[in-house]
């Protein structure tokens, strides 16, 4: 399952089936603007409908296959999502005005500028399974020493650039909550037979080592490429960045609302999938 890195924040990707307005708050739309979250979005569409419907994702076949890949191609909206998204995190930075303006600053910056760019076409790339195993490749070269003292030092201060928003435990958190919230969604449709939410639940626990491995070698493959073209120096200041007070507020607000976003989504995908699972036993 691919995943969303921007400004600090890496996230599961799921579908939205929301009936939201788009209607967006100026300040929501200056956000959204400076974070190129709009073409961000875009990109997460596409990888959601790839993920989703990929060989072996689901227990589904022939017409009620059909069927479902309709369903995600309905409800994969980005503008909606993306509308959802900003709706919340609008209402998280509400008391917080300091924190949005310097979020604001830096995206506006030089630095902030290339990081954007540099984060919005490393995500676009890795669209391509090619390119993702070469990203996986070049961080086992660096955790092997294999990438000489530069790739040493790079892994390093990515992983400096990770522990200043704590993006591994927030994402394991956000994992397990989307994952439980997709099989609510099933549960909800009757689609999870003899099962009960304590033990989904349970079940969704035993997957955290699972989930943490997998994020910590995203995560540390993905900012290894995108950051690839920044000099040392660069690199530097932007962790240093990242490690101020008002950056980890901003990041911790950007993870609430991906969390109660992403989990309304899996909800969502959940019952699509009971739904279409129901149809295929009758």
């Amino acid at each position: 399952m691919r995943r969303l890195a921007f400004l600090g924040v890496t996230l599961f990707i799921a579908l939205l089936m929301f009936g939201a307005t788009l209607t967006r708050p100026a300040q929501a739309e200056d956000l959204s603007r400076a974070l190129l979250l709009p073409e961000l979005f875009g990109i997460m569409a596409i990888e959601g409908r790839s993920s989703v419907l990929a060989d072996g994702s689901t227990p589904l076949q022939g017409r009620a296959l059909e069927q479902f890949a309709q369903d995600v191609e309905r409800i994969y909206q980005p503008e909606r999502m993306l509308a959802e998204f900003l709706r919340v995190l609008d209402a998280e930075l509400a008391d917080a005005p300091e924190v949005r303006a310097d979020a604001l600053e830096f995206a506006a910056s030089d630095l902030g500028r290339r990081i954007l760019r540099l984060e919005l076409a490393a995500r676009e790339a890795l669209l391509d399974d090619d390119v993702d195993m070469l990203a996986r490749m070049a961080l086992d070269d660096a955790r092997a020493g294999m990438a000489g003292e530069d790739g040493f030092q790079r892994l390093k201060q990515v992983r400096a650039r990770i522990d200043a928003n704590e993006l591994v435990e927030l994402n394991v958190s956000l994992g397990l909550n989307t994952s439980f919230a997709y099989y609510r969604g099933m549960l909800a449709e009757n689609a999870v037979h003899g099962m009960s939410s304590d033990m989904l639940l349970q079940l969704v626990w035993a997957q955290e080592p699972e989930i943490r491995a997998d994020i910590e070698d995203w995560i540390e493959s993905y900012f290894l490429m995108t950051y690839q073209p920044l000099s040392a120096p660069d690199m530097q200041d932007f962790v240093d960045y990242v490690g101020t007070p008002l950056a980890q507020e901003f990041n911790r607000a950007m993870f609430r609302a991906f969390d109660k976003v992403f989990s309304e989504i899996s909800f969502q995908v959940g019952r699509a999938l009971g739904r279409r699972l129901n149809v295929e036993e009758l």
